[in-house]
């Protein structure tokens, strides 16, 4: 367990960072969104899965070079395929989304008492800070749904996933879009 730490925590903290990052992009689309439109949603909701993709997309490229980097270590023979190294990665960045939500999931049910009343607000502004990338995809769909904000972390993780096992194949998604030299 030391090891995957020491081995990842690099590769974790910019996984982090760049969910900060997309939480405050996110805010800001949401937030302009919503002033600019009142009646609608609609621009809202595409804010927020702008937001979303574009967290999702510095993810993949993150995990992808990190799956790079590992191919060219069990190429040299330095190291051992790990194909779900992608997996407990993105867990392990996840690892505040989860507490807020089980916070809300633990809250929800108690809301009469006035102790889970508090631990929701809290919770729930957790979530709004945390995942702002997520605000109007959650506000639209499932406002008073705890549950969604689980469901949250599942793109994050698919994506590390698959990006990470990607990077190990050394394949790329977007290779589609670049440009190729014509032959002579």
């Amino acid at each position: 367990m030391k090891e995957f730490w020491t081995e990842n925590s690099k590769i974790i903290g910019k996984i982090i960072l760049n969910q900060f990052g997309a939480t405050f992009l996110g805010i800001m689309l949401v937030t302009a969104a919503t002033a600019a439109q009142s009646e609608n949603d609609w621009l809202m909701l595409f804010a927020s899965c702008f937001s979303t993709l574009f967290y999702l997309f510095l993810l993949y490229n993150v995990i992808w070079e990190r799956g790079g980097q590992d191919r060219i270590r069990i190429d040299g023979g330095r190291a051992q395929r790990k194909p779900l190294t992608g997996l407990w990665v993105s867990l392990a960045a996840n690892i505040p989304n989860f507490i807020i939500a089980v916070v809300i999931l633990v809250s929800n049910p108690f809301k009469p008492a006035e102790w889970a009343v508090s631990m929701n607000v809290i919770g729930r502004a957790a979530a709004l800070l945390w995942e702002g990338m997520y605000g109007g995809i959650v506000a639209y769909f499932s406002p008073n749904n705890p549950i969604i904000h689980l469901l949250c972390i599942f793109p994050a993780v698919f994506v590390c996933t698959f990006g990470y096992l990607i990077g190990l194949s050394n394949k790329r998604i977007l290779s589609i879009f670049e440009l190729k030299h014509p032959n002579k």
